[in-house]
């Protein structure tokens, strides 16, 4: 599982990252054209604003002096307060229509990220979320949701600024070459400097936060394991740890990188001090020649501004963008996971309902370098039949259960579930017709109504009351002041384990399944409420292909067959009454430690 972290935390490339943010911004390539076209209108007229200003303030000097500057009936200032107008009325409009727009992408991007990320990890197998620490997946969608759309708003606010440059040093050469060199060598004399301050940036950041990933992780999985942190009373060691990993070493780290940034933000104030300066201290030469107007001279330093302005944003988006990079390639990384096939190509679902399941010589491994967890096992399990899978832990008995839904398929051998191999089936349909009570009941902190009915959703109240009734939970739900509208609370935990296992019971009730999975239903209650759930899964059962996986021997001997797993195959199988017949057997030492052990 180390391995599988680590891989999201590996430095992201370039590449990757432009891959990640265009995943997400593509499907607003519509909306992001629209930007670009205005972008180009926005910068034309952002870009002649100086150019017609310093005009202006050339004929209101030129009127001043009782000069005129045209032969024609409108006056030249007239004409140029018109122009000036007309231009910031269009800037204006097209940045109006460009912030509106802009801000729609990233509303929908940052969230619809969030929505896709958890779609996708639905989407993908068991296995995944088996191996994966998916607090920290769940922390890295969520902070790529916000950074990607904020990178795209801040390229999309700058990208037309930037243009604005180039169509301002085009017209700021026209109007004094000397002069808009030294704009343009300002200009640059900064970026080469920002390129070089912000060297050191990259791995600083990415230390930082893989340090603020790490310790913010441990800190929340403290938070959610409270109850054993109380019961320890350990408070005062993860409060320490806490302040000190989170308050301390990360937020030196972080400080470390926020210094830079302080120094970034100086000297950006002193490259525009001395640029407009220069500007200043070479207009009064060039002005007293007469080969430059005051109103150039307004132009010139409105360019300056102009020119300044958007590389003094992009540095201090330099962050968000680079943050930005990094989060896209690593969520990136996550959608390029493998999905469930869930209806692979000429897949098919059994018309036959019977509930059948043939293991055929089945062998399995995990892929990653271990040991088989199953080898070479066969077994047949007959509609309507109970089987048992026993054997210590680490056996192969939840494996071999998995392989019967598809969630994951053998390396050798098959699985066939009315007559059809696992891997062709379609896994909604295959799934569709399966249930499982597990030890751990999942709950949702929803109403007892909606945890009932998850999975049969278009069940109706009146079918839900059934299912209650015949799981033994229906007299208890109606004492609780809202009935089946009670609020359970996160993971059922207003309920007691008995009442969880009777609200999964009802659930598969009401799923009415073919083929029905109890994983260690009855190993966490007590011997009273094990009796009394027991008549429930008996209801449960009757006429369905039941497997029931167990430790406690005690709820296995009804089963028709016994199947002892050891090593990944089954070592004996037969009744409970068959199995006690053989002296040194697998299972007949297994039952004596138990009953010896619960005696």
């Amino acid at each position: 599982m180390t391995e599988i972290i680590e891989e999201y935390d590996d430095p992201v490339s370039l590449s990757e990252g432009i891959r990640g943010i265009w995943r997400h911004a593509h499907p607003y390539r519509k909306q992001l054209s629209l930007l670009i076209a205005l972008g180009l209108v926005s910068a034309a007229a952002n870009g002649a604003v100086p150019y017609v200003t310093g005009r202006f303030f050339d004929a209101l000097i030129s009127l001043s002096q009782g000069k005129t500057m045209t032969d024609s009936a409108l006056p030249f200032w007239a004409m140029m307060l018109i122009a000036w107008a007309v231009i910031q009325f269009v800037a204006n409009i097209s940045d109006w229509v460009i912030d509106r727009t802009r801000r729609k992408i990233d509303c929908y991007m940052h969230l619809s990220i969030q929505a896709e990320g958890m779609v996708h990890l639905l989407k993908l197998p068991l296995s995944f979320h088996t191996n994966e620490h998916m607090n920290a997946v769940l922390q890295k969608i969520s902070i790529a949701g916000w950074r990607i759309s904020a990178i795209v708003r801040n390229l999309t606010q700058i990208a037309p600024q930037l243009l604005s440059v180039v169509i301002g040093i085009v017209l700021a050469a026209s109007i004094n070459v000397f002069m808009a060199g030294i704009l343009a060598t300002g200009v640059l004399i900064y970026v080469l400097s920002l390129a070089f301050m912000l060297r050191p940036i990259a791995a600083i950041d990415h230390e930082a936060h893989k340090m603020w990933n790490e310790h913010w992780d441990n800190a929340a999985a403290v938070v959610q394991q409270a109850t054993a942190v109380k019961q320890a009373v350990a408070e005062s060691y993860e409060i320490g740890k806490t302040r000190e990993n989170l308050a301390g070493k990360v937020a030196d780290k972080w400080y470390s990188l926020e210094k830079i940034w302080s120094n970034v933000g100086s000297f950006q104030r002193l490259i525009v001090f001395l640029t407009q300066l220069s500007v200043f201290v070479a207009s009064v030469t060039f002005v007293a020649k007469g080969s430059m107007t005051i109103g150039d001279l307004v132009a010139l330093n409105g360019y300056a501004l102009l020119f300044f302005g958007p590389f003094v944003q992009l540095g201090y988006s330099w962050q968000v963008i680079q943050n930005g990079i990094t989060s896209a390639g690593q969520l990136e990384r996550l959608f390029l996971k493998k999905e469930e096939d869930y209806h692979p190509a000429d897949a098919v679902a059994a018309t036959e309902r019977s509930g059948k399941i043939v293991f055929d010589k089945v062998s399995f491994d995990y892929g990653n370098g271990g040991s088989e967890v199953l080898s070479n096992l066969s077994f047949t399990a007959n509609p309507g039949q109970t089987i048992a899978l026993v054997g210590e832990s680490g056996s192969g008995k939840s494996t071999a259960i998995s392989l019967i839904s598809g969630y994951y398929f053998p390396s050798a051998g098959n699985v066939r579930v009315d007559g059809i191999d696992t891997q062709q089936w379609d896994l909604t349909a295959l799934r569709e017709r399966i249930a499982v009570v597990p030890q751990e009941v999942a709950l949702f902190n929803d109403t007892i109504r909606a945890n009932i009915r998850y999975g049969a959703f278009d069940a109706s109240d009146e079918a839900v009351e059934q299912a209650a009734r015949q799981a033994h939970i229906h007299d208890f739900i109606e004492k609780q002041s809202k009935g089946y509208g009670t609020i359970v609370g996160e993971r059922g935990i207003k309920l007691s384990v008995g009442q969880k296992q009777r609200i999964a019971i009802a659930r598969a009730i009401l799923r009415n399944p073919e083929i029905l999975i109890l994983d260690e239903p009855t190993s966490a209650l007590d011997s009273e409420t094990e009796a009394a759930i027991t008549a429930s899964l008996e209801n449960l059962m009757r006429g369905r292909t039941t497997f029931i996986i167990a430790h406690r021997l005690s709820t296995v001997r009804a089963a028709d067959t016994i199947l002892v797993i050891k090593n990944g195959t089954v070592v004996e199988q037969g009744s409970h009454e068959a199995l006690m017949t053989i002296d040194g057997g697998v299972y007949r030492h297994l039952y004596e430690l138990h009953i010896g052990l619960h005696e």
